[in-house]
């Protein structure tokens, strides 16, 4: 379990989150939604414990941040470093075999397990430079899995993918909560998140509402967090309800054109991501 009590995080001397409640119970899928500097990517790192609270605290209960794996923004790492796929992914076993020691037969085993996961077998002596989008996705998500940990942290995991790799990696994300895995997920497609999460954390900075989709998501929520074209949507479809690539179109073929911000905004606080 993951108790977060009146988290509050600065960000150069400005608050990036103030006074956040949440419980998030083992084994649970969450969305974590929210506008432009909403303080999304903010929260994941103060899990990670890359950020230190200004006040409030994070409890972890039995786990450390050695049982978390992060799942960073793909244009936050250099796809032009001279690497392959096979080591890229090799590297998310560090925290438990450490940088020098040899691979054993069972690390093997992990990594090839990793590359089916995600469809990529055959490419473990490709540079990383020569993949494509979603060939980068799938590499990202296999590196995950190599942490094997408990609770799985993922940084819009989906954006600028195409909808085949989305629903792979979804299955991927699935399969992990099947096993028990805590996942938590920086989402900015709302069709996305309710088809797929049935826990949502709406922010604005502070706490807008967190609970399913269905009680989170409402006209006034979602108003309240600065998506007032998103509130829109809520009156002209049900949210709550799985959607199909028709309905997506749909909704986004009526969305009002002018004073609105676009649904796939991205966070202004860019922090330096490292590769281990």
């Amino acid at each position: 379990m993951i108790n977060i009590l009146n988290l509050c995080v600065n960000y150069k001397d400005s608050p990036a989150l103030n006074n956040i409640s949440v419980e998030i119970k083992k084994g649970q899928l969450i969305a974590i939604v929210g506008a432009n500097g909403a303080g999304k990517s903010t929260l994941l790192k103060a899990i990670m414990g890359q950020l230190e609270p200004s006040s409030g605290f994070i409890e972890l209960g039995v786990l450390t941040s050695k049982d978390i794996a992060y799942l960073p923004q793909s244009h936050k790492i250099d796809r032009k470093f001279p690497i392959t796929v096979k080591d890229f992914i090799s590297a998310g076993s560090w925290k438990r075999i450490g940088f020098w020691k040899k691979f054993s037969s069972s690390e093997n085993e992990l990594l090839q397990q990793a590359l089916n996961k995600v469809s990529l077998e055959g490419f473990e002596e490709r540079q990383i430079s020569t993949l494509s989008g979603g060939q980068f996705q799938r590499m990202l998500f296999a590196r995950m899995l190599m942490q094997d940990a408990d609770i799985l942290l993922l940084d819009e995991p989906f954006t600028a993918i195409d909808t085949q790799t989305t629903m792979d990696l979804m299955n991927v994300i699935n399969d992990c909560q099947q096993q028990g895995k805590t996942i938590i997920t920086v989402i900015h497609d709302l069709l996305l998140v309710s088809r797929f999460f049935p826990n949502v954390i709406l922010l604005a900075k502070e706490l807008i509402a967190y609970g399913s989709v269905k009680t989170v998501m409402t006209s006034d929520n979602l108003s309240k967090a600065g998506y007032q074209h998103l509130a829109y949507i809520s009156h002209t479809m049900d949210i709550s309800t799985p959607l199909t690539a028709d309905s997506h179109n749909e909704v986004s073929s009526s969305l009002p054109k002018k004073n609105s911000t676009h649904i796939h905004c991205t966070n202004p606080a860019h922090y330096e991501e490292k590769i281990s």
